[in-house]
C-alpha cells in the first residue's frame, strides 16, 4: 500500500468522524426543529423540504432526533472505550511484565467473561441495573475491557525481551519504572489503533440495545431505538425514512472509525503495511 493511499484513506476516516463529532457538538444550530417536540398533525410525514428527513409516531422531526441521537450515541461509545482502556491498560501492563499465578488468574477470569456474547451479557447487566446513559456506559465499557488487557499483556510480554528495557534493568530501575518509562509507551500505538476499533463496536452495541429497549430511555432520541421504531411501518409498506436515516448515520459513524483503526495500525506496524 502506497503512502498516499494511506494518507488519503486516514483523511477520509478523519473527516467523515470529525463531521459526526460536529452534529453531535453543534445539534441546537443544525437541527431545525426540537427532536422531543410532539404534531400529532404531521405524523408519518415523508421527506419534504419543512421535514428533511420526514416525521415519525407523534410528529416527532426524524432529523433532528438523528442529529440529537449523534450526541448520546458518541458520547456512550468514547466514554465507554476510556473507561475500557483506564481498567484494561494497567492490568494489561502489570500481568504482561509480572506473569505468573496473578497472569494466570486473570486470563481464566476473563475467559469466564468472554464465554458470554457480549450483547448476552450487557442485557444481563443493564437489566439488572437500569437503563440510563451512565448504565450503558459502565456496562459497555467493563465489556471491553478483556480485549484491551488480552492486547495490552501480549504486547508487553515482547516488549520485555528488548534490549532497550533489557538496558534498563542493567541501571537497576524498578518495575514500575521500567513499565511506565520503558514498556507502556510502546503500547499505547497498538491502544490507539483499537480503541477506533472498539469505539465502532461500541456504537454498534448501543444501537442493539437501543433497539432492544435497554438503550436511552425513551423518548430521548437514539439511533438503535429509531430503527426499533421504524422497522414495524416500514414493513408494512410505508415510513421508510424513520429506520433508514438512523441506519446510515450508525454506517458513516462505524465505517468513519474503521478506516481510522485500519489506517492507524499500519502506521504502528510498517511490517503490516509492507505487505499489502
Amino acid at each position: 500500500m502506497t503512502a498516499r493511499k494511506y494518507d488519503a484513506r486516514l483523511v477520509i476516516g478523519l473527516t467523515m468522524f470529525g463531521f459526526m463529532v460536529a452534529v453531535a457538538v453543534f445539534a441546537p444550530l443544525i437541527a431545525r426543529n426540537d427532536p422531543l417536540a410532539i404534531d400529532l398533525t404531521n405524523q408519518f410525514v415523508p421527506p419534504s423540504a419543512d421535514h428533511w428527513f420526514g416525521t415519525a409516531s407523534l410528529g416527532f422531526d426524524v432529523f433532528a432526533r438523528v442529529v440529537y441521537a449523534a450526541r448520546h450515541d458518541l458520547l456512550i461509545a468514547v466514554s465507554a472505550v476510556a473507561l475500557s482502556i483506564a481498567i484494561g491498560h494497567p492490568i494489561g501492563l502489570l500481568v504482561g511484565y509480572v506473569g505468573g499465578w496473578g497472569d494466570s488468574v486473570t486470563m481464566r477470569f476473563l475467559d469466564v467473561i468472554q464465554a458470554f456474547p457480549a450483547l448476552v451479557l450487557a442485557i444481563g447487566v443493564l437489566a439488572a441495573l437500569g437503563q440510563g446513559v451512565r448504565n450503558l456506559i459502565l456496562v459497555i465499557g467493563i465489556v471491553g475491557v478483556p480485549t484491551f488487557v488480552r492486547l495490552v499483556r501480549a504486547e508487553v510480554r515482547s516488549l520485555r525481551e528488548h534490549a532497550y528495557v533489557e538496558a534498563g534493568r542493567a541501571v537497576g530501575n524498578s518495575r514500575s519504572k521500567i513499565l511506565v518509562r520503558y514498556i507502556a509507551p510502546g503500547t499505547v500505538g497498538t491502544v490507539v489503533t483499537q480503541a477506533a476499533v472498539s469505539c465502532g463496536w461500541a456504537i454498534l452495541l448501543a444501537a442493539a440495545l437501543g433497539f432492544i429497549g435497554l438503550g436511552v430511555p425513551l423518548p430521548e432520541p437514539e439511533w438503535g431505538a429509531m430503527i426499533a421504531e421504524g422497522i414495524p411501518e416500514m414493513r408494512r409498506g410505508g415510513s421508510w425514512w424513520i429506520p433508514v436515516f438512523p441506519g446510515i448515520a450508525i454506517a458513516i459513524t462505524v465505517f468513519s472509525l474503521s478506516l481510522i483503526g485500519e489506517s492507524v495500525a499500519d502506521l504502528v506496524e510498517p511490517t503490516r503495511r509492507k505487505s499489502r
